[in-house]
Parts: C-alpha cells; structure tokens; sequence
C-alpha cells in the first residue's frame, strides 16, 4: 500500500490527478495524503524547492529544522546535499550535526554499535571517537550528575574537527559568516571570504591549502565534492570503515547498491541506468565515498594547484594500534615493531592507483571486456576477517563482506596478503578452517585468474540487495560466467545470485536445505537412514531406523552448510537437540556412527583421472547414479562419503518417482479371527460373486497377532514384521509345483463339512504362516478320507480364487531338506482344493511368488528383496554411503581445489560448454523442484503448485529414508 503512495509522491502526483485505488488507500482524505508527503520527504531527505512537500509546508526553514531534527534522531548520514541549505540557512555544520548524534547516543547510554557503519566511519573523519573513545565517554558522562547533564556531556566532546583530508578538485563553498566571526582572521583568510562572497565557490587547489584548513575548522566555509555523470571512480580495499550495523534508510540502501555495482570501467551515468535510478542519487552516492575516502576518482578536473598544496593532507591515515598475536607470529620479533604494526593495507601499487590514461590503455586492451564473477557468501569473508592471518587481510576482508565485491583491479594486492598466509600442521578446530580458507582462496585465484581475467569476486548476499531485474541488468551487462565456492550458507542462493549467467555452481534454491539431501538419496539409492520431520513433531525416543546408533547428526531447517558435515551428537543428546529445534524448525535427523566415530572422504567430480578415484566411481553404484542424473560430467564440486559404520545396502532398482502412500483407515486392519458362518451353497450367483464375498469374509485365524497387516489386495502391502524374502518363496513354489496330487482323493466335500469347520484354510490373508499350513492340511486330509458322503460337491465349482499378495520371511523360512518331503505328503489333498477353476493348472504358491516378485519390483520396503532383482555389481553392500553433495570450488582442502581449479580452467570454461552447463542447471531445477512436490504430497491428490522462489517449501510430511527408498514414516 505504501509503496504505490510513495511513487505517486515521487512522480509529484497532486491530489486530484492520484489514481482512485490510490485515493481509496487514503480513505479519500487529502489531509492524509499531505501527511504521507511531508513524511516521506523528511525521512528521504528530499529538497524544500522542487518537490511536493512545497505544496504543503510553506515555511522552508522550518522543514529544513525538521529534517535535521529527525535525521539526528535516526542517526542518518549528514544531508551533504542539502549543505547549502543547512550550512547558510541553519549554520548546522557536520561537525556540529556528529556532536548532536553522538551527545544524543551518550545521553541515552546507547551501545556504539547502535550508531549505522557509515554514520560512524563519518563520525571517526570529523570528530575521531571511534569504540574506544566512545566507551570513554560514556564512562565520563556516568559521573557527571544529573543537572545540567546535557550541557556537561556537550562539553566532553571535541569543540573543533579534525584536519581533515582535502582533495585539490574539490570546491569550497561559503557557510553562515557573522562579523564577529571575521574579527580574529588573518588578513590572507579576510582575502579569501571576500573571495568567496564576491566570485563565489572555488577550487580547493587554486586556493592556499592553510587558509582554506582553518576556515573549514572554524566552520565558517564547507567543502563540495563534485560529481559528474561522465565520471569514474574505483573502489579500492576499505581503510577506516566503521562494522557497526546497517540502518535500512534510503541512502544508505543506495550506498550499498552502488558498492557493489560500481567499477573503474563504469561511468556514473551507466552505473545509474543499471540500478535504474535517478543520475542526481548516484552522484550522491559517490560524492560520499570520495568523501570518506572509500573510493578515488580516476580523472579528477585539471586545476593548478598552489604551492601550498604540495605538503597538504590529502589521505586518509589510520593510527595504527597493537595487533592480536597473528597465527604467523614470529616469537622473535621485536615487540615495539609488533606494536607499531599497521592493522590497514598499506600503500600498495595497483591499477587502483594509476592515471586515468594507464587504465584506459587497459580497458582498450581488454579490461572493460565481460568478466567472470566468483560467486562467495559471507562466511568467506568472516573467516578472513577473524582469523587474523595477516596484518593487512583485514582490510581487504572488509572489502569483501561490506562492499560485498573485488574487482580484478584489486586482486593483486589480496594476492600479496594471501602469501603471506603460512600454514601450521599444529593449529587445529576454527583457526585451522581459517587457514585453510584463505589459502584455498589463494589457489583457486592463481590458477583461474590467468586464463578466466578479468575476474571479479562478487558476495552473494550483495547480489541479492540489488532486487531481480537491477541485478540481471548488471550481470547481463558486466558478466559472462559465474563459478562458485563451495559450502555456501542458505542466505546465498547461488544459482538466484547468478541469474541467467552460465553457472558452474549449486543450481537449486534448494540446495543449501535438507531437501537436497533427501534428492540425492533418492536418485542415488544409497544414504545413511534420513528422518526429515516437521516442526512440532515431537520424540519419544529413538526412531526405529536410527536404533543402533550411538551417534546422530541433526540438522535444522535454518543450519548453515558445514565444511566437513558438522559434529554429530549422542543420541540421548541428539534426540533433546532435535525436540527443542522442532519447536521453531523442520529438523533433518541422520545416523552418523555405532561405535567408532564415523570417517569422512570428499571425491571430486567429474571423475580426477587418477585410479583410485575412477575405481570408486565405477565401482559405487550410487555414485554412477549420480553421475548420469545429474550430469556431473560437464559440472565440478565434490560428494561427501561417509562410514557409519554399517555397509550400506542401497537399492537395486530405485524408483523413479516419491510415490507416498496415505495411512490406512482402521476398518482396514485385520482384526481378530472369527470362525465362518455356515454358506448355503444352493445360491444361484455366480462364481465371481461367491469369489468376492468370500475374499471378504474369510480371515485367517493368525491375523490378529499382526495388528499392522492390511487385509485387502494392495501391490504394495508389506508383511508385519517388514521382511520378505524371494529366496524361500521360490524355494517352496519349486517344492509345491513338484507335488503329485491327486485329484480324485478329493473331488467330493460335505457341504456340512465346509460350512462348519472353524479350521478351515484361509483364502484371503496376506500373511500365511506354515506351521499353521502343516496343521491344516493334515486336518483336511483325514477329513476327506473319512468323507463318503453323496452330497459333497467339486471343489471346482465352489471354491474360491487365491488372492494372497504377500508373504512373511519368518513365515516362509523352513529347512527345505527336513522338512519340505513330510510338507508335501500331509498337504497333498488341502493344495488341490485350494485351486480355483480358472487357474487349475497354476499353483497357489506359484501366483505368489510373481506376487512376491511384482511387489519387489515396484518398491517393497524389505532388505533382503532389495537385492535379489539385480545385478551382482549394482546392489552390493558399500563401505562408503553419499552423505552431501556440493558444486563449485571447495574452501577446505587445497588438493581438492586445485584439482577442480584446473578442470574449470581446461575443459568446462570454454564457449561452446557455456550453453550446455545452462541446460543442465535448468534441469536440475527442475527435477529437485518436481522431487519436493511428490514429497509433499500422495499420488492423486490436488497438488499445490510449488513454484520455485526465494522461500523452499517446507515439508508437509513426516519422511523417512530408509534402504534406498524414501517414504512416511509412521512415527515409529
């Protein structure tokens, strides 16, 4: 609602021109809507003259106290686009405005931190208090006492700016100048006001650099940094850039829009049309950074300077302060050289520093070319910052998370603070992660910058600010091919960061969620026992496919991606950690260890050519799987295997698609046996109908010990105890089909016989047990030899259909020597009456072993059967099980990024396999995407669209992975 007014305001809309939606949102009220106009031009710091807020305030220099007012209460960025305004017309200097801001934090006792970071980097240029003179400040100002409070903690603060840096192209502009403030002024400062009153602003450099330094301090002048809409700027490594917090206001959205974009080969204007956003706005923006000393302009205005300005402060230098004991520390440097050691970069050569006709020269021979971009997140940067590898890492890793880019101008001298990076086998836990960040870092940029240059390093976060269509214009315009390192966090999203550029990368938003994980098991057929539950599921104890397990991983929905697959916990630990995430989360629940703790290897893919590697890849089946579905031979990364522990018995064949099954009513279940009523056999239906009456009346007396077995015909029931196996049901059809049975024996029955034997041989149950079967058939056969009666019937024509559609292991298993002749003799007569007259000359037990066998094919969930259907090579038991999946450039072992490095570099970074790594990107979207939907729902139901976005879908359902096939799990 907000932002349709807001445009309306920035369009200079009047009141009867608004749109009728627009004026309904109003409620039709035009006092509301000059509320709305005078809000939004005080929060945005928008000019009196010129704008709409004009039509409703008709007292300039009251607007102009507001919005000062406010934007100290805020904490914003002084309005140095209003400086003629708030100087001549308020005489608010910055100094004076920065004393406001940090008085107003002391007073409130307010944490450093609350001040934004470029507020704060403002604050140290003019009034020098940085944290630690801050923490002083407030120490002084709890002393003082209550009256008069305000005045005392003004007094505290310095009462004159610093000698601040001036560049000789700036101009400077005449403040608020009152006769008592001319009186003290030397006869060359007299000069120079009278300069300014009478030829108004000037250039700094035309001007003596003394005379201007003192008028700026005594703020009766102000400084003016011009921009130009043909102008360009780099951005080199930051030096003095407060890390505070961000503010969200509208500059300062736009001064990190602008960080991110801009480089030495775009002009203002270009950078503008990109951001698509006002020229006027970007001039500001790079104004301040000139300002603040983030950024330098190549082709300043000619201007001749005065000799004065030949020893003028025209750099920004930082005091250098005692460093943290570095990892690299040298126990026999000399202390007071530690302490003299600068924390910033120093001064060194780069294009960032040469002449504006050096840098055209490169960009005419290929520097203004489109670039590759190295796609990285913000842990990069935090393992740069925090580990303190080099003195001057520092500034570089600010560059990266702050800036949130590096472009190739700049990589040299990251390049020079990488070397210095030593590694030591005696550093272990962060700090070893740390090293081998940086220097993983450091191989990746040597080997893919001299073929791959130009080469920019781009944060994805950064990218993501932007907003879709401002952040495809850059891409599209500046770049050719995006690589990225590997883990990256949630918050990256490198295939959205990456847009329609060819991506060797992580394709799926998806990717950095459990959803991937449950996606690879899936295609692959082999992964460590998985439970994905939904939030507000709650543990009672140890699933049954984790039971063995001493240790679990847990993973919830908003964990970041770990380099090496996180610590895994006890599963009294796991199971509290998983109870308390599932309050706020979806958690990913996996078996890690049963005794030992577990073993990780990475391999890299496509195949490395040495033996070892290609043995593995052509030996593990799910690591083939893998290969061919995601066609990782034209991609790069690497798999994570694992040892829990257990071999991991995979899946012979597994299924294509998540076919879920929805739970059974309870009306379903078996229950107890009861006898079957007495029949009359004189009805004149039909076969089909007796067959069918009977399947449903009929139950074994044996089914009410498994309290879980469905009753009714289904392809993909299971046995109760979860176990089949076509071993023994093939054994025993060979066995039976053998049988010499005698037909005659048995041609007659009592009617009375059938109608009331409570013994009598179930017809429809889904498990049968032969004990029971042993009994039966003896029962039956002494009662046919006794029968004479005239009144029995042919079996053939009463008796119904088999319709048994699994069989239980433990039911099937019997010493097949022993066992199998006595079987036969004492069943002899009970299987020929269990034929029905369409299948005389098919077993019973033959129709159940295709059953068996149809069951086995289409996903049963049995161990044994999971085998027994395919070849030797494909579903042997693996040592090693596929724990996660990662594409792009690894930051955890410098071996492995070399290798994939080089492979970037030689075979996948070409044009003619750019287009062809979109195809399989897109693919991979699309497949992973199709994959959640089938986990979301059953087969048949009304789907909802999953459309792919910022957000991943989170599940739906309680899933489990277990013996290469993911299903819903029951709970138990």
């Amino acid at each position: 609602m907000e932002d349709e007014i807001e445009d309306c305001i920035r369009k200079k809309t009047q009141w009867p021109q608004l749109p009728g939606s627009v004026k309904k949102l109003l409620g039709d009220s035009p006092k509301e809507y000059e509320r709305y106009i005078f809000e939004f031009s005080i929060k945005n710091q928008l000019r009196f003259r010129g704008s709409l807020v004009r039509t409703v305030r008709k007292d300039e220099k009251k607007y102009y106290e507001t919005l000062v007012q406010s934007s100290i209460q805020r904490l914003m960025l002084y309005p140095y686009h209003l400086a003629d305004m708030i100087v001549k017309g308020l005489r608010i200097t910055p100094f004076i405005y920065y004393v406001e801001v940090v008085a107003l934090l002391i007073e409130m006792e307010k944490s450093y931190d609350t001040m934004p970071n470029f507020t704060a980097a403002d604050c140290l240029r003019l009034l020098g208090i940085g944290r630690n003179e801050y923490l002083e400040l407030v120490a002084k100002a709890r002393s003082l006492g209550r009256r008069g409070r305000s005045k005392a903690i003004r007094a505290l603060l310095p009462k004159v700016p610093l000698n601040v840096p001036m560049q000789p192209w700036w101009r400077v502009e005449l403040g608020y100048v009152l006769e008592d403030d001319v009186k003290p002024l030397s006869d060359s400062e007299k000069a120079l006001i009278d300069l300014l009153i009478d030829r108004g602003s000037q250039t700094a450099g035309t001007l003596d650099y003394n005379d201007v330094k003192t008028l700026y301090r005594r703020g009766l002048i102000y400084l003016d940094v011009p921009i130009t809409a043909a102008d360009k700027v780099s951005v080199p490594p930051l030096k003095g850039f407060v890390m505070n917090r961000i503010a969200g206001d509208y500059f300062e959205t736009l001064l990190y829009k602008v960080f991110v974009s801009i480089d030495e080969h775009t002009t203002v204007a270009e950078l503008a049309n990109v951001l698509q956003v006002e020229c006027e706005l970007v001039k500001q923006a790079v104004s301040l950074y000139c300002r603040l000393g983030f950024a330098r302009h190549l082709r300043p205005p000619p201007a001749p300077q005065h000799p004065s300005w030949r020893a003028a402060l025209t750099e920004h230098h930082h005091p250098p302060y005692r460093q943290i004991t570095p990892l690299t520390f040298d126990p026999s440097m000399d202390d007071e050289a530690l302490q003299m050691e600068p924390v910033l970069i120093k001064e060194e050569p780069s294009t960032s520093r040469q002449n504006y006709e050096e840098i055209a020269e490169d960009s005419s021979s290929g520097g203004g070319a489109r670039r590759v971009a190295v796609l990285f997140d913000s842990t990069l940067a935090a393992y740069l910052m925090m580990g303190n590898l080099s003195p001057d890492l520092k500034s570089h890793a600010v560059t990266l998370f702050e800036v949130g880019k590096l472009c190739d101008e700049s990589l040299d001298s990251l390049l020079m603070e990488l070397d210095k990076v030593a590694a030591d086998p005696e550093i272990e836990g962060e700090a070893r992660r740390y090293l081998a960040a940086a220097a993983c870092l450091r191989i990746a940029l040597r080997t893919l910058r001299p073929k791959l240059r130009p080469l920019d390093l781009l944060r994805c976060e950064a990218l993501h600010a932007l907003g879709p269509q401002a952040k495809a214009r850059l891409l599209a315009t500046k770049y050719r091919l995006a690589i990225s390192t590997a883990p990256l966090c949630r918050e990256a999203r490198a295939g959205a960061a990456a847009g329609a550029l060819p991506h060797i990368g992580p394709a799926p938003t998806e990717s950095a969620t459990p959803w991937m994980r449950l996606y690879l098991y899936h295609v692959a057929g082999y992964g460590p026992p998985t439970l994905l539950l939904t939030k507000g599921t709650v543990l009672r104890c140890v699933p049954r496919a984790l039971l063995g397990y001493s240790r679990l991983w847990v993973w919830w929905w908003g964990a970041e991606a770990a380099l090496e697959g996180g610590a895994p916990l006890s599963a009294a630990a796991a199971l509290a950690a998983a109870n308390q995430a599932l309050r706020r989360a979806p958690v990913l629940l996996q078996a890690a260890a049963v005794r030992t703790p577990h073993a990780a290897t990475h391999v890299m893919f496509p195949p490395a050519t040495d033996p070892e590697s290609q043995s593995l890849w052509t030996r593990h089946a799910g690591l083939r799987r893998l290969l061919h579905r995601l066609r990782l031979h034209r991609s790069v990364g690497y798999v994570t295997l694992a040892d829990i522990g257990v071999p991991d018995l995979g899946c012979a064949h597994p299924p294509v698609t998540v076919q879920l099954v929805p739970p059974r009513k309870k009306k379903e279940h078996c229950g107890i046996a009861k006898p079957i009523s007495e029949i009359s056999l004189s009805s004149t239906d039909s076969t089909e109908k007796t067959t069918a009456d009977y399947s449903k009346r009929l139950q074994s007396p044996i089914e009410s010990h498994f309290a879980v077995t469905p009753t009714i015909d289904s392809k993909t029931s299971s046995p109760a105890n979860g176990f089949t196996s076509a071993e023994c049901g093939q054994l025993l059809c060979e066995e039976l089909d053998n049988l010499a049975i005698d037909s005659t024996k048995t041609s007659h029955q009592s009617k009375e016989s059938i109608a009331g034997s409570d013994d009598i041989m179930p017809i429809n149950s889904v498990s049968t047990s032969i004990e029971d079967l042993k009994e039966k058939a003896d029962e039956l056969k002494r009662r046919v030899e006794k029968s004479t009666s005239k009144e029995s019937i042919a079996l053939s024509d009463d008796l119904v259909q088999i319709n048994s559609t699994s069989v239980s292991v433990e039911n099937l298993k019997f010493d097949s020597k022993k066992g199998s002749d006595t079987f036969s003799e004492r069943s002899m007569s009970q299987l020929n009456d269990l034929m029905s007259p369409a299948e005389e000359s098919v077993s019973m037990f033959t129709q159940l072993s295709n059953k068996l066998t149809e069951m086995t094919a289409e996903g049963d969930s049995g161990i044994d059967t999971a085998h027994n259907f395919s070849d030797e090579e494909s579903c042997k038991p693996e040592k090693w099980t596929i724990l996660d999946l990662q594409f792009g450039i690894p930051l955890f072992d410098e071996s492995l990024c070399e290798k994939i490095c080089n492979f970037i570099v030689d075979k996948i970074a070409k044009p003619d396999l750019l287009d062809k790594v979109k195809e399989d990107n897109d693919f991979i979207r699309a497949d992973v995407l199709k994959f959640v939907s089938q986990c979301q729902y059953y087969p048949g139901e009304d789907m909802g669209i999953v459309k792919r976005g910022t957000l991943v879908p989170l599940p739906r359902k309680n899933l489990v992975f277990e013996n290469g096939r993911i299903s819903e799990w029951t709970g138990k």
